[in-house]
């Protein structure tokens, strides 16, 4: 069992639900044929430039990179339960104990950003970003106060361009 997360074996009634919600794990976007034709035409173009500096490895990378942006576009968001508990965060089955997270904070600015992010003391997982949904921000605050630091945590700079690009 890895560290940095525990799989819940546990009856349901071994912990204290305090806080739970349901939310898509991203905010999606129609994308219209217009995005694919850009995604489409700056994938192409780049694979050009590739090919005159007969970089073959960087093109085959570009090909690639675009048909996976291509695809992640037209990926829809699953729906994931949330849940604050006595013993930590629990983000479907998998619960994150209090005793590997360090600290919290709410970016609640509606409509447009509506998360929690949570910071690991784990080195390979050091930011975790949850979708808030329609949940109460100041009820999921008040519960993680009683078991983190809230201290500011800004937006990653992907999520940032992600949400400038409707992705």
């Amino acid at each position: 069992m890895p560290e940095d997360h525990a799989e819940e074996k546990s009856p349901p009634s071994a912990f204290l639900t305090l806080s739970a919600w349901e939310a898509p794990e991203f905010e999606y976007h129609e994308k219209r044929s217009d995005w694919y034709w850009a995604v489409g035409i700056v994938t192409i173009a780049f694979f050009a430039v590739a090919i005159i500096l007969q970089n073959f490895l960087f093109a085959i990378l570009i090909l690639l990179a675009g048909l996976s942006f291509s695809m992640y576009g037209a990926k829809r968001p699953r729906v994931i339960s949330f849940a604050i508990t006595s013993r930590g965060l629990k983000i479907g089955k998998v619960l994150y104990p209090f005793d590997n997270l360090k600290s919290f904070w709410l970016n609640y600015d509606p409509p447009h950003v509506k998360e929690l992010y949570i910071i690991s003391k784990k080195v390979f997982m050091p930011q975790i970003s949850i979708p808030l949904g329609n949940a109460n921000p100041n009820q999921i605050r008040e519960h993680l106060l009683k078991f983190l630091e809230e201290k500011e945590i800004h937006e990653p700079l992907s999520e940032t361009i992600a949400r400038f690009f409707r992705f």
